[in-house]
């Protein structure tokens, strides 16, 4: 019985050793389970960092602060409520407030509006919900304007105004206009005198007129220059060149060949800045394919350089003139007494006395040369006039 006894409580020893490490060697497959584990994490993660690329890398961190503010806001939010809840049960607590962001998108100008509005449901505490939704429309309009517009009427007009005033000081000229002349020129064809010079400025056009001795055009029949000027030849039968000079600095010349003249016409050309010709009127003292018959013989100059008789001519006479008071015509016609000559200028004909030289111009204005004589015979397209000369000083003698 004994024996029984002690040989069952060595079967229960032995089972329990068996149990006992039973349960260790599980304990100790599962810890070598779990070392596995952890070295094949610990393998992998650095893999996947490694995958992970600098720009990748800053982004997720990025977004891990982001979370980590949003779930600090969040809570922060939720204290608040708390807090908010526990002073509403006291009767002398504030009112439910809350603020409504407007935020203007699409509109990178305008900045955010902030309105306040009371959602309880206690009249005295809230607004009226049609009044906070006009607040809400005024706020969304003023945060649009600002948008679309943020200047003021008066600053886009200073704008306009500063740009005008830019953009005229870079386009304008850094210097004055030139002055504008008209001049009549009596061309020589004769050797050794030098041709005369066309004045042209940039931004104008120069019109060059052909005319015979008579005044009558001449018609040209070609043209050549050189030079960077732009030149327009005229049509068949024309008598008119158009020059424009394409550069600042700039010269050049040009030969006009005219209908039935052997000798072609030469001008020089070149660029100014102080004055330029408008029209130039040149008169070849020649008689032209359709000169006008003279009503005296030898009545037309036909040299060219009679300075005194161009002068007159362009309006302005030589120093010493003296003018002459003219009456019975109208006042086109002027007189002029020099040297003891007298030059009437008139788009009259005159028909007596007879004068000694006469010039005429493209727009019909004549200059006669005579003898000193207190009465002139005109004609004025058929009808006779009588015109009286005496000198001014005379008037006052009266």
């Amino acid at each position: 019985m004994i024996y029984l006894q002690k040989l069952n409580r060595l079967n229960l020893l032995l089972i329990l050793i068996l149990c006992a490490s039973g349960s260790l060697n599980v304990q100790a497959q599962e810890t070598e389970e779990d070392a596995l584990q952890a070295e094949e994490q610990a393998v992998e993660a650095p893999a996947e960092e490694e995958l992970l690329t600098p720009a990748e890398a800053l982004r997720q961190q990025r977004l891990e602060r982001e979370a980590a503010a949003e779930q600090q806001a969040l809570e922060e939010a939720m204290t608040q409520e708390e807090t908010q809840a526990v002073q509403s049960t006291d009767g002398d607590a504030l009112p439910n407030v809350s603020q409504i962001k407007i935020r203007t998108d699409g509109f990178p100008l305008a900045g955010e509006r902030n309105i306040t509005v009371y959602p309880g449901d206690n009249p005295a505490a809230s607004m009226d919900q049609e009044a906070m939704m006009e607040d809400i429309r005024r706020e969304a309009f003023d945060a649009a304007v600002t948008g679309l517009f943020p200047l003021k009427p008066e600053d886009i007009k200073s704008l306009l105004r500063y740009y005008d005033e830019t953009e005229e000081a870079a386009q304008g000229p850094i210097y004055d206009l030139p002055q504008p002349e008209v001049s009549v020129v009596t061309v020589s064809i004769d050797p050794g005198v030098p041709p005369p010079t066309i004045k042209t400025a940039v931004g104008h056009v120069t019109t060059l007129n052909m005319l015979d001795i008579t005044g009558a055009p001449w018609p040209i029949q070609d043209i050549t220059w050189a030079g960077d000027f732009e030149v327009i030849e005229p049509e068949e039968g024309g008598h008119i060149i158009r020059i424009t000079p394409m550069a600042k600095f700039t010269y050049g010349n040009i030969s006009v060949r005219l209908l039935t003249l052997k000798t072609p016409i030469t001008f020089g050309i070149r660029v100014e800045r102080d004055s330029v010709h408008f029209r130039v009127d040149a008169r070849v003292p020649e008689f032209g394919p359709f000169a006008e018959a003279q009503l005296m013989e030898g009545g037309t100059q036909l040299v060219a350089g009679s300075t005194t008789l161009t002068s007159v001519l362009d309006g302005a006479p030589p120093a010493g003139a003296q003018m002459l008071s003219v009456s019975g015509v109208d006042g086109r016609t002027t007189a002029y007494k020099l040297g003891g000559k007298t030059y009437v200028r008139t788009p009259l004909t005159l028909l007596s006395p007879g004068w000694e030289s006469s010039v005429s111009s493209a727009d019909g204005m004549n200059v006669y040369a005579l003898n000193e004589t207190p009465v002139l015979l005109l004609s004025d397209q058929g009808q006779f006039m009588r015109a009286t000369l005496r000198e001014k000083e005379d008037i006052f003698d009266e």
